[in-house]
């Protein structure tokens, strides 16, 4: 499942869900002022009310028909993207948005080993922790490795 780091409206939908932690509301009171104005029901759930387990039982209440947003630090984002996903919401009826600093973790084509690196500060380029190799990151996602590519940049050595 894919996050990014802002919000795009998806019309026509039955309910709107919108989950978040302070800043993560922030982001999506634009949503809900616009759901709000065109009179279609929805919810939101302030992160810091509920356990998580409160937060599963309520996705899982939740009918078909009904589109999710979900916005909060990265760190907490990956939980909640594996727990909507495990309560029955695909690609195509959630949105994930992420704020703060981002880790990712970087696949290294050569080794196998996975490197975390903070986003802003790997610049696309990465050096493998086990190989020592720059690795060029990749768009190229893995959900079942839950990282990204890294492919060898040309002369294979630490710039």
């Amino acid at each position: 499942m894919k996050a990014s780091t802002s919000p795009t409206y998806v019309p026509n939908k039955r309910k709107y869900l919108f989950v978040g932690d302070q800043a993560g509301m922030s982001i999506l009171m634009p949503l809900m002022q616009k759901a709000l104005k065109e009179d279609t029901p929805f919810e939101a759930v302030f992160t810091g009310d509920r356990e998580e387990t409160d937060l599963t039982s309520w996705l899982q209440s939740q009918k078909m028909g009904c589109y999710l947003y979900i916005a909060m630090n990265w760190d907490a984002l990956t939980l909640m993207m594996k727990t909507a996903g495990a309560c029955g919401f695909s690609e195509e009826e959630a949105q994930y948005i992420g704020h703060g600093v981002k880790e990712i973790r970087v696949f290294c084509c050569r080794c196998h080993h996975v490197t975390t690196v903070y986003e802003h500060l790997s610049g696309g380029k990465v050096t493998c922790r086990s190989c020592q190799v720059l690795l060029t990151v990749s768009d190229h996602y893995s959900p079942r490795r839950e990282s990204y590519l890294g492919y060898i940049t040309s002369g294979g050595a630490k710039e």
